[in-house]
């Protein structure tokens, strides 16, 4: 008993050290975060860094061109955006990468998006910054705490303090904290933006969230006032012709509210979207469809939303909240998806944080259907090329999905490009002419894929127990531009460029099998048609 009774007052008096120390060094820790904090993620097609002022203002660094000083910021706290190189000069028109460029209409319309929700895209980058400085002070805490407890350790057994009374104990501590805290102060003051320098006022931004705003570059005060100039009557063209667009279609949708199927008894419905890219004008469209289903059919109608990837249009924090509206489509109803080759790992945890169920390679009930994928395995940044996030290719990926449903028997596969579904259902045509001639038993009851954006009929394989599988490609449901290059895309803030559409599509609750679907079409000069229904089975 004695011996425990040691060990437990040896463990009470290192606990406490430990404790005494982490209060100590907190303000350090704090100071580490706020001043090596750094994210980096990309402003329009521009990749950049960000960290944290605090000297009470918020900067947006731009290199030679110059600097642009906000007064915003959280108490002390601003935000540094520096950009960190200019545009690819491959991807801008005639390869010019000078500053005129940054006034070209090609990107004021990439740019155009900040303007229409500024603040919207401020959070999302404020939010991974914050993330990040909360990883880095835990961090820096649980080292400071650790190498600080064992100086103490050490100092005790190599100095002759002997017995320090409590009081005395408490000064000791007292002191140290006040000189940490003193530290960290000094350190946090130190401003590591750009010197101001000169000052020239940017009048063109006082309406703006950015009122206030000065800029060190006359130069770049001469081409912010052109640009902001043009971005203002762009956005207000780009939002009379979305609101146009919108009005007439909710119009044409609300006409053909009696040509909507709704679920026969004993089905599930299922409503599909794929390559949405952010487009507002769909997003609130598709949400009106899922909302008309309802009234028709019931609060349970439809009981899923399945995103077959590309809800992005470049996976950043500006888009968390895109992200969310595509969760919202569903309402309460839960949302499953896989990520396409424009998402990144923080567009995954956008997804997650939103609320759906992302794949990733594991088949789910969702719904009360299964469903089974996994994300694409390329990454493509806006007007980029693409390339593999690791080993896994589409072939590798669709491969390991088919061995997985030999097990599982999913209702539905989701993936996003083509090349996967080939794989998957072990075909050699191509997926545009593909027909199912030489595909047998294939162990789900649906194959959806998107990627293309492109009207392509479906298939179905008639499998040798009598059941089929349908295999559908999907169509832009955002009416993105296929091949969107720098003088040739389409903006979420903008009408469908091309024509837009999504199913709904019908499982027999008691086989699994789908037994119909119908496609909502969506074409550019706002006329919707409302397809009939068209039923699936073994004679299709």
């Amino acid at each position: 008993m004695g011996r425990l009774a040691r060990w437990g007052r040896t463990a009470g008096r290192g606990a406490a050290l430990v404790a005494v120390v982490a209060v100590v060094v907190a303000p350090l820790a704090l100071a580490w975060g706020v001043t090596t904090t750094r994210v980096h993620d990309t402003i329009g097609v521009s990749p950049a860094t960000f960290s944290l002022s605090t000297d009470g203002r918020s900067a947006l660094e731009l290199g030679l061109a110059g600097t642009v000083y906000v007064p915003r910021a959280k108490g002390p706290f601003g935000l540094v955006a520096r950009v960190d190189a200019p545009t690819d000069a491959d991807a801008l028109p005639d390869g010019t990468s000078d500053l005129a460029s940054l006034v070209s209409p090609q990107m004021l319309e990439v740019y155009a998006g900040l303007y229409h929700h500024p603040g919207r895209a401020i959070d999302g980058y404020v939010d991974l910054l914050r993330a990040r400085l909360v990883h880095d002070v835990l961090l820096a805490e649980v080292l400071l705490t650790v190498v600080g407890s064992g100086a103490v350790l050490v100092l005790r057994r190599v100095l002759p303090l002997g017995e320090v009374g409590r009081g005395r104990t408490a000064g000791v501590v007292l002191l140290a904290l006040v000189l940490t805290t003193a530290s960290a102060v000094a350190v946090g003051r130190v401003d590591r933006t750009p010197a101001s320098g000169a000052s020239y006022p940017l009048p063109v931004l006082d309406d703006t969230a950015a009122a206030g705003a000065t800029t060190d570059s006359p130069v770049l005060r001469l081409l912010l006032g052109d640009a902001v100039t043009k971005i203002r009557v762009l956005t207000q063209r780009q939002t009379d012709a979305s609101d146009d667009y919108r009005t007439r279609a909710s119009a044409q949708l609300d006409a053909q509210a009696e040509a909507m199927a709704v679920p026969e008894k004993g089905e599930t419905a299922v409503l599909m979207q794929s390559d949405m890219h952010c487009n507002e004008v769909m997003i609130a469209l598709q949400t009106q469809v899922r909302r008309m289903l309802e009234k028709q059919a019931g609060s349970e109608v439809p009981a899923v939303l399945a995103i077959a990837g590309d809800l992005t249009t470049n996976g950043t924090a500006a888009e968390r909240d895109c992200v969310r509206a595509e969760r919202a489509v569903a309402g309460t109803k839960p949302v499953v998806a896989v990520t396409g080759n424009h998402e990144s790992d923080q567009s995954v945890q956008q997804m997650k944080s939103a609320g759906m169920d992302v794949l990733d390679g594991s088949t789910r009930t969702v719904g009360g259907l299964s469903f089974l994928g996994a994300p694409d395995p390329e990454r493509t940044e806006l007007f980029g090329a693409s390339h593999l996030c690791g080993t896994a290719t589409e072939t590798s990926m669709g491969t390991a999905l088919r061995r997985r449903a030999e097990d599982d028997k999913p209702t539905i596969v989701l993936v996003h490009e083509a090349y996967a579904a080939k794989a998957f259902l072990g075909t050699e045509e191509n997926m545009r002419t593909f027909d199912g001639s030489d595909v047998f038993d294939v162990p789900a009851s649906a194959v959806f894929y998107g990627h293309w954006h492109r009207s392509v009929p479906p298939r179905v394989v008639q499998n040798s127990d009598g059941t089929w599988t349908l295999v559908m490609e999907l169509d832009t449901s955002g009416g993105a531009i296929a091949t969107p290059t720098f003088n040739h895309f389409s903006t979420p803030w903008t009408p469908p460029a091309q024509e837009a559409s999504f199913p709904v599509v019908f499982v027999d609750d008691e086989t699994r099998l789908v037994t119909g679907y119908q496609l909502y079409s969506f074409a550019t000069d706002g006329t919707v048609t409302v397809q009939p229904r068209v039923d699936v089975g073994p004679t299709s």
